[in-house]
């Protein structure tokens, strides 16, 4: 009986033994060095950065004392690697490194060694800013006698700059598992409505061969993070099997939330998968917060550009107008004599024409219309002042939404707004256009633009704003990083402002308060993943207008939208300028 005994513990403790090592995670401190510049000895760990300045991931290098910076940026950081995550790591063959985002693309080197990219550099340009990253460092590249050295070669094509992280994580690669978490949001779009309900259904499938034991994990916060729902889910799963699970979702009120997802297997954690969901995103409620003096600011405003001649040009763009439509390059007058212009496309056929304006978004580079586009139509894209095709050399160091924050009548949107209605100035003053039919569109900023021209202007005859910006900032910079990161470098640099006196004159030109005096029938699309315009300050404008209105969430769709919204915003504009 001894024997046995004895034999039963040395089993135990070679089972122990044997057992796979925990894998845990670390986040890296934000602070690494940084250059600017491109120089491909600045990936060796054998590199002398000691004079290098340090910068936060976290944040743009713009904000950090690189303004205006366009190019490639270096992060390094040298760690020393904890001797459980060497452990795991040697175990399972490598490490797990990730981190939310780099603007426009990256590529990260581990001890000298390019690991992997994303997106690609010039002279092959592709900009995949908003992606998250995940790059695995095979066993071989890491040194398990002394410090690793991590470098991120960064490069951004135009605006802000960086990784833009604030979570730089590294763990031990988890063993491979034929494990999979599929999810389906129980709503038409991921956004639910009435009484219907609020659930999830998730389910877990085991492609391997032994029974597995799975937790998921859930957790809910509204789009501003305050907590809503946690809650775990076990299940013992046999080989070959699934199992799923109906969960409810414990949100009550109009809103929009963040939904993380996270299938634990055996002990080990997966990678999160997280999304937004919505519910009753028309009953949303954002009180207007105008000033008193609001509608006067606007009718003086609008008195000072009609004073203002716009003393219009033109220049025919020939190698560009070789199709049905005349392509022009054109410029004008607005507000503070300033000027503002665009590309402007019109058919070569006399007669009168719908016209479609396209308002652009914020620091976008211009673009031009196609010669054979949008047949029947004339396309006016505009170019505010500092922006589009006035944006190199610009004024505003391309910092458009604080500059001349010191007060209302200086602000660069009042301006900005007054050269929307300068471009339907303009084109009601084309013999070609009928001005009877004028839609505006714009993404973005554009979106914003598109609502603001409506507002101020009543001869827009119908509009499709996307994804639109400049709305209800106090929620807004709860919600998101930027533009509130902007406005944070700008008190920085400004330590006499006030915030209370900031969130005052944008009261003028939030476009929630613009919204109720829209008259024009409109059609806005949002992304329900957007996190640079989120689904919230998109509605906080739209339920304010009063005239007819549709909308379209697309659910999978972040800062942008599919291409069947063309579509879709086309017949909308045919069907109200009864052209159907």
């Amino acid at each position: 009986m001894k024997k046995y005994f004895l034999s039963i513990i040395a089993l135990l403790l070679l089972a122990g033994c044997n057992q796979p090592p925990e894998v845990r995670e670390i986040v890296l401190d934000p602070v690494w060095k940084f250059q600017t510049g491109n120089e491909i000895q600045w990936a060796s760990p054998e590199f002398d950065d000691s004079q290098w300045p340090v910068i936060s991931t976290a944040d743009s290098w713009e904000n950090q004392g690189y303004t205006n910076y366009d190019g490639y940026g270096w992060y390094r950081k040298t760690i020393t690697l904890p001797d459980d995550i060497l452990k795991a790591a040697q175990y399972y063959g490598g490490l797990l490194i990730r981190y939310d985002n780099a603007d426009d693309s990256d590529a990260l080197y581990f001890n000298g060694q390019v690991v992997d990219t994303t997106g690609s550099f010039p002279p092959d340009y592709l900009s995949l800013y908003g992606i998250k990253r995940a790059y695995t460092v095979p066993v071989e590249k890491i040194r398990t006698d002394g410090p690793n050295t991590i470098a991120v070669q960064v490069y951004d094509g135009g605006g802000d700059g960086g990784l833009l992280t604030s979570a730089f994580i590294i763990q031990p690669i988890a063993p491979a598992q034929d494990i999979s978490l599929d999810y389906t949001v129980d709503a038409e779009n991921g956004v639910f409505m009435g009484d219907d309900p609020r659930t999830l259904t998730v389910t877990v499938t085991n492609n391997e061969d032994k029974t597995t034991r799975s937790v998921i994990h859930l957790t809910v916060t509204t789009d501003d993070y305050q907590p809503v729902q946690e809650s775990s889910y076990k299940a013992r799963i046999k080989p070959g099997a699934g199992m799923t699970w109906g969960i409810n979702l414990d949100i009550t009120q109009p809103g929009f939330y963040r939904c993380t997802l996270r299938l634990e297997t055996n002990g080990l954690k997966g990678e999160p998968t997280t999304f937004n969901v919505g519910y009753e995103p028309e009953k949303i409620v954002s009180p207007q917060d105008a000033q008193e003096d609001f509608d006067a600011f606007w009718a003086e405003t609008r008195a000072e550009l009609d004073r203002t001649p716009m003393r219009a040009t033109m220049k025919l763009l020939r190698e560009h107008s070789t199709g049905a439509r005349n392509v022009y390059y054109v410029e004008m007058r607005s507000l503070d004599n300033q000027i503002m212009g665009g590309y402007y496309a019109a058919p070569k056929k006399k007669g009168k024409y719908p016209v479609i304006i396209t308002y652009m978004g914020y620091g976008s580079n211009a673009w031009m219309p196609h010669t054979d586009g949008e047949p029947g139509f004339i396309s006016f894209i505009v170019s505010v002042r500092g922006q589009g095709i006035y944006k190199p050399g610009n004024k505003y160091d391309n910092k458009w939404i604080v500059s001349g924050l010191e007060d209302k009548n200086t602000y660069y949107y009042r301006g900005a707004f007054m050269d929307l209605v300068r471009a339907i100035d303009f084109v009601c003053s084309r013999p070609e256009a009928d001005t009877a039919r004028i839609a505006a569109e714009g993404g973005s900023q554009g979106g914003a633009f598109t609502m603001a021209a409506c507002a101020l202007d009543d001869r827009i005859a119908v509009a499709a704003p996307t994804i639109p910006f400049l709305s209800d900032y106090r929620d807004y910079f709860r919600i998101v990083d930027w533009p509130r990161s902007d406005f944070d470098a700008y008190m920085r640099e400004h330590p006499e402002a006030e915030w209370e006196d900031i969130y005052r004159l944008l009261t003028y030109f939030d476009i929630k308060n613009l919204a109720p005096r829209i008259k024009t029938p409109t059609i806005m699309a949002v992304g329900l993943q957007d996190e640079t315009c989120p689904p919230h300050t998109n509605f906080a404008g739209y339920n304010l207008i009063p005239a007819p209105k549709e909308y379209r969430i697309y659910q999978e769709n972040g800062h942008n939208t599919p291409p069947e919204w063309q579509e879709v915003r086309m017949d909308f504009f045919k069907k109200h300028l009864n052209l159907e």
